[in-house]
């Protein structure tokens, strides 16, 4: 009985033997499919990776040509306000007219010449007396031998060209009045009168007579700065009409000057 228990005992375990020795052989066997199958498995996800930056960049190469097509907005560039340049002020006192200022244009070209915009400047009378008058003409024709004739426009009205701010200035003992750079007597108690012209016609508008060259340039100047206004430009200006005297000896000759509206 001994030995037949041992005989099924050595069968018994060379069958489990044999049984663990096949497992063992079909396992190693298995072993190198699994690896080349996690080999393709790996390989596949890196060709998969490669693949997506590669067709990333195509397509950004076929939307950059559609952006390129679409016309960019223009910028506006922001527009900054410029301000208007202060002129500075001269001084008002001065003591002696200047030789070596610019003179009137030749009377030729004058009307030729694109008119300025008039500003908004109404004319304010200057009537403070805290001056003396030095100079007198009890006679407009006296002060006009005076005048030299690149002064005189057309040969009819003194145009005395300054360059100063607009207002009221003291030359050399006698009282003037500038406006746009022409210089107007406008004494208190020296006699003249005024004449309002139309520079497009070189016709008179009126004539002004007053008590002194004061009260007659204030009326005309009133009434200069009302048409301008109505015009837009500065077409009225006020001049004294020049009085030549054939008994006096200028030194000058009308005779050169042909734009002159002289017979």
């Amino acid at each position: 009985m001994k030995k037949t228990f041992l005989l099924i005992l050595l069968v018994g375990i060379i069958f489990s033997v044999n049984c663990f020795a096949q497992e063992i052989r079909s396992a190693k066997e298995e072993e190198p499919v699994l690896l080349e199958k996690r080999v393709e498995k790996e390989e596949k996800k890196i060709e998969q990776q490669d693949k997506q930056p590669v067709q990333k960049k195509e397509e950004k190469k076929i939307e950059q040509p559609q952006k390129q097509a679409v016309p960019k907005k223009e910028e506006k560039i922001p527009r900054t306000k410029m301000t208007p340049a202060t002129p500075k002020k001269r001084p008002r006192n001065v003591s002696t007219f200047s030789t070596t200022r610019q003179t009137q244009t030749s009377t030729t070209k004058v009307n030729k010449i694109k008119l300025q915009k008039v500003k908004k400047i109404k004319h304010k009378p200057y009537n403070k007396t805290n001056y003396v008058q030095q100079v007198f003409y009890n006679k407009p024709i006296k002060y006009h031998y005076s005048i030299p004739p690149r002064f005189i426009y057309r040969g009819i009205w003194i145009r005395y060209y300054f360059v100063y701010d607009n207002g009221f200035y003291f030359f050399n003992g006698y009282p003037y009045y500038v406006y746009h750079n022409h210089l107007h007597r406008y004494s208190f108690t020296d006699p003249g009168s005024y004449d309002l012209v139309d520079s497009v016609t070189d016709k008179v508008y009126a004539t002004f007579y007053g008590f002194s060259l004061k009260q007659s340039y204030d009326r005309s100047a009133d009434l200069r700065d009302r048409l301008n206004a109505e015009e837009g430009f500065y077409r009225y200006f006020c001049a004294e009409r020049f009085e030549y005297d054939t008994n006096y000896k200028y030194d000058w000759d009308p005779d050169e000057y042909s734009d002159w509206y002289w017979d």
